[in-house]
Order: C-alpha cells, then sequence, then structure tokens
C-alpha cells in the first residue's frame, strides 16, 4: 500500500475513534451559595440601622428591596416616621413579592400613625391587610379597628406592641369583641368565675370555626364529687397547664367531673391546647376529670384506673351534641386523644369506645 494511502487511513482512523467516543467535558465546580446576610444579633437598632446602610451598595437589586423594607422597619422602631417612609417606598420602587409589598404598605400607615395622621395611615393600612402574613395581619386589624371605632378581639401583647401608634394618633383601645358564642345555648352547671379560674394570658390563638370535638381525661385519680371537689381538681389542671407548660391557660375547653357538672375551661373564642400542634385548629377540648388509665409507675394511687360515671357519660353526650348544634360539627369529628395524637393513651379504652361507638351509629348532621 502507498504511503500516502496508509497515511490517510491513520487520519480517518483516529476521525472516527473521536466521534465514537467523545471525551466528556470536564466539570466545573460550582460555588456554594453565599449565606444570608443579616446584622450581628448585639447591635442596637441604630446600629443595625448603620450596618444595612454600608451593605447597600453591595446587594443585589432583589436584596436591595429587602434590605430596605428592613431599614423601614428599624426606622420605624426608633420612631422616625419621614425616614421609616422613605426606606418603604424605596423598596416599593424594587421587585418584591404580595406580602412584602404589604409590608411596606403596612409600613407607609404605620410612618402615617406615628405622625398622627389617621385617614392616610388607614388607606395604607386597608390595602396592606389582604396579604399580611401574621402576626401583622392581626396588628394593622387592631389598628383599623381603633381608627373606626369598632371592636376586635385581639392578645394583650399585640395591644402592647400597637400602644405607640394607638397614642401618637390619639386613638383609645379598641373594645374587645364580643365571644361570637351564646353560651346559653351551652348547658354550663360551673363557669370559669365559680371555679376560681386565673386570668388568661396574652400566649393564645384565635379560635377558627370549630369543626371537631376531641375527648380527653385528665389522667389524674379523682373521687370527690362535691363542687369544692371539683373546683380545686380543675385548679390545679389550670396551674398545671400554665405554669409546668406554659399554655396561656386550661388547654380544655369543658370539663365534665364525676357527678356530670359541665365545667367552663378555656374560652371559646381561644384555640386550645389539648391535642398537639396543628390539631388545636378548630378543635374544642372535652375532658372528663379522673384517670382512665392504669399507671402503676406513678404510684399505688394510679394503679387501678377509674372509669367515667354514668352522669359524666350523660353529660358528655348532652354537651357533645349542643356543641354540634351551633357549629355544625358532623359526628364524623368526634375523637378521642389517641386518635388524633397516637402516642398517648389518653382519654382510655372506655372513652375511646365512646367516640368510635358515637361516629358509627350517630347522623353526621
Amino acid at each position: 500500500m502507498p504511503r500516502r494511502t496508509v497515511f490517510l487511513v491513520i487520519i480517518l482512523g483516529m476521525l472516527w475513534t473521536s466521534c465514537a467516543a467523545p471525551t466528556p467535558r470536564r466539570a466545573v465546580p460550582l460555588g456554594l451559595e453565599p449565606p444570608v446576610l443579616s446584622p450581628p444579633g448585639e447591635l442596637s437598632a441604630t446600629q443595625r440601622l448603620a450596618w444595612w446602610q454600608d451593605q447597600l451598595p453591595r446587594l443585589s437589586t432583589e436584596d436591595r428591596s429587602e434590605a430596605r423594607l428592613l431599614m423601614g422597619e428599624l426606622e420605624l422602631e426608633l420612631h422616625h416616621p419621614d425616614a421609616a417612609r422613605l426606606a418603604f417606598y424605596e423598596a416599593k420602587g424594587g421587585p418584591l413579592s404580595a406580602s412584602e409589598l404589604a409590608r411596606a404598605e403596612r409600613g407607609i400607615g404605620l410612618s402615617y400613625f406615628l405622625e398622627g395622621n389617621v385617614p392616610a395611615g388607614v388607606a395604607h393600612l386597608e390595602k396592606a391587610l389582604p396579604n399580611l402574613e401574621q402576626p401583622a395581619a392581626a396588628e394593622t386589624s387592631y389598628l383599623l379597628a381603633a381608627a373606626h371605632g369598632e371592636a376586635v378581639q385581639a392578645s394583650e401583647a399585640v395591644g402592647q406592641r400597637m400602644a405607640t401608634y394607638l397614642q401618637s394618633a390619639h386613638l383609645d383601645q379598641p373594645s374587645a369583641k364580643e365571644q361570637e358564642l351564646d353560651l346559653s345555648a351551652i348547658h354550663i352547671d360551673l363557669h370559669r368565675a365559680d371555679w376560681g379560674a386565673a386570668p388568661m394570658r396574652s400566649n393564645w390563638d384565635r379560635m377558627t370555626t370549630p369543626y371537631r370535638i376531641t375527648v380527653h381525661h385528665t389522667a389524674e385519680p379523682l373521687f370527690g364529687t362535691s363542687v369544692g371537689a371539683t373546683a380545686a381538681d380543675v385548679r390545679h389542671h389550670q396551674q398545671q397547664h400554665m405554669n409546668a407548660r406554659g399554655f396561656a391557660d386550661i388547654g380544655y375547653h369543658f370539663l365534665i367531673d364525676r357527678a356530670g357538672r359541665v365545667v367552663e375551661g378555656r374560652p371559646l373564642y381561644a384555640q386550645g391546647a389539648h391535642a398537639k400542634g396543628k390539631n388545636n385548629i378548630g378543635n374544642i377540648g372535652i375532658c372528663l376529670l379522673g384517670n382512665f388509665v392504669p399507671q402503676p409507675d406513678r404510684g399505688p394511687e394510679y394503679r387501678r384506673a377509674q372509669v367515667p360515671t354514668p352522669l359524666q357519660m350523660q353529660a358528655l353526650d348532652r354537651l357533645v351534641a349542643e356543641l354540634r348544634a351551633v357549629y355544625h360539627i358532623s359526628a364524623k369529628e368526634v375523637w378521642g386523644h389517641q386518635e388524633v395524637k397516637a402516642e398517648t393513651e389518653c382519654p382510655g379504652p372506655q372513652l375511646l369506645a365512646w367516640a368510635r361507638r358515637y361516629r358509627a351509629s350517630t347522623p353526621s348532621q
């Protein structure tokens, strides 16, 4: 074979090899995302404001808009309404989400309240409210109620945070909204004043429309049936819930004593603390006094479980029926505690069986 032909064959072979098995590209290492900026926690509001001012030139357009929001909120904290309003308007000039735009509108409204210009403040707060997240939405509703002379239900903490704006705008604190439930529709034997309830603290959430009922036992033996024994037992549980667990009040909305008396617990306008976390949303808690599960590890008095008395069960049937009628709660939404929180034995086998029978045998509506 001539030399020139051999050379061409070699070249063609090399080209075919390169096409058949292309050399993979070398992976380019990716850098880590930069950390989210935030000023050191020990800085004062004035120092944090200066820190953000120093960062602004180095921030992206998106981050700069968010920084302006934070700076506006710091200016409000320092009672600088003009500077706060300027920062919020500058934030609105950049890319913001709907909730961030609402924060800017709210900030502008608050700056006007600090200046005593209520009509301008109300216009911006009303524009912001539909897209605000909690707790800003509750605070904004509180100020709007004060401006319109309306009643609103709000925690003590919200009132404290908004006190400066009310004072600056020369507005009175809005009156509390009346409890939505007419308690005359519910048979209650012992109201809060009757058993000496301590005032509810501020760390509670407003109850949404109830759609569920959950039944509990206190898990504490109780043999007395007098009003005094009941009042002392309920006070004990309220103190345990508030002092040992940090709850705003006793966790249950209603309790039923061994004589079948219905006791008013946490107000129904306040979300309960009886079923853990999100399970409390729209959930009315009813607790029967007594220990219905053996707990031998807690001592001899807990070794033998009690059973609900016939009078307790009669009162439970009546109370559940009344609550269902008021709130249009389906029978399919009446539960024993164990059914919504698997890691507990509450409310004991008798009440658990009652809840299952109730759902199976009672018309849903």
